[in-house]
C-alpha cells in the first residue's frame, strides 16, 4: 500500500483531471459526446492515467456508455486502491461502491513495449503529461495507430519542441533522412498526422494512417535525466529507412 505521505505528494501530478486536460489536448467530452450520437458504447484508452482522475470523471459522466483502459508502468504510479481513494475523496465514486462497478481496468507495463490489445480496439487514445518519458516514443504512436479502430481519434500532449533544455535536446523525435535533419511535423504530414494548438503548448492529433512508422529505425535513445536532474524526458533518434 502507497504510504500516506507519497500519495499526497504525488496527487497534483498524478491526478489531474479533465480540467488540465482540456488546456493541454482540448479535452475529450466532446469527442465522446459526438460518437455516442452514432454507437451505443465508446471504447476509451488513457496512457499513463497516474490515479486515473479523468477516467473517473469519464465513468461518473457516461456511465455504462464507455468502456474505460488505463495504462501505468507500475503499480506504484496508480492502482485499483489508489484510484478508488482519489475517487472517493472527491466525490466521484461512493464510499461504499464495488470497485469491479466503479473503476476502470488498470494495465502495468511500458508502452514502448506494445500496448496488449488487438487491432482496432478503442475509438479514443489520449494522454497527458506522459508523452516526455515515452522511450521509442514512434513505436508507442504506432502501437497507439493499430489499436486504434477505422474511425478512431489519439489526442496526445506533446510538443515537438521540448522548452526548458538545451537546443540539442529540444527535438525529442529527431529523424535523419540520408544527413539531412527532418522535424518531426514533417514526417506526420505525409501521413494526414499533425501537431494542435492548446491552451498549453501543441499536442498530437491522428486517425488511423496505414504506414505510419515502417520506414523509421530506431538510432538511439538518451534519458535526459541522466545528464541533468532539472532536466526531464526521453530524446528519441531515428533513421529514415528505404
Amino acid at each position: 500500500m502507497i504510504r500516506d505521505g507519497h500519495y499526497r505528494q504525488k496527487l497534483p501530478f498524478r491526478a489531474r483531471g479533465h480540467a488540465m486536460l482540456l488546456e493541454r489536448i482540448g479535452g475529450v467530452f466532446d469527442d465522446i459526446e459526438q460518437r455516442l450520437e452514432t454507437q451505443d458504447v465508446v471504447s476509451v484508452l488513457e496512457l499513463g492515467c497516474g490515479y486515473g482522475t479523468v477516467l473517473l470523471e469519464l465513468r461518473q459522466r457516461y456511465g455504462g456508455c464507455v468502456v474505460l483502459h488505463g495504462i501505468n508502468r507500475r503499480r506504484e504510479d496508480g492502482d485499483t486502491d489508489i484510484l478508488l481513494r482519489n475517487g472517493v475523496e472527491r466525490g466521484l465514486i461512493a464510499f461504499d461502491a464495488s470497485p469491479n462497478e466503479c473503476l476502470p481496468a488498470i494495465t502495468y507495463l511500458d508502452v514502448a513495449d506494445g500496448l496488449p490489445f488487438a487491432d482496432g480496439t478503442f475509438d479514443l487514445v489520449y494522454s497527458q503529461v506522459a508523452w516526455l518519458y515515452f522511450s521509442n516514443k514512434v513505436g508507442v504512436l504506432r502501437e497507439v495507430n493499430r489499436v486504434l479502430c477505422h474511425a478512431g481519434l489519439a489526442k496526445i500532449d506533446a510538443d515537438e519542441l521540448h522548452p526548458g533544455v538545451p537546443p540539442e535536446y529540444q527535438r525529442l523525435v529527431e529523424i535523419w533522412d540520408d544527413g539531412r535533419l527532418m522535424p518531426f511535423g514533417d514526417y506526420l504530414a505525409r501521413f494526414g498526422m499533425s501537431f494542435a494548438a492548446a491552451t498549453q503548448g501543441e499536442y498530437l492529433r491522428f486517425g488511423k494512417s496505414a504506414g505510419f512508422g515502417d520506414d523509421l529505425e530506431l538510432i538511439s535513445e538518451v534519458d535526459l535525466s541522466r545528464l541533468h536532474h532539472h532536466w526531464d524526458g526521453i530524446k528519441c533518434v531515428y533513421r529514415l529507412t528505404r
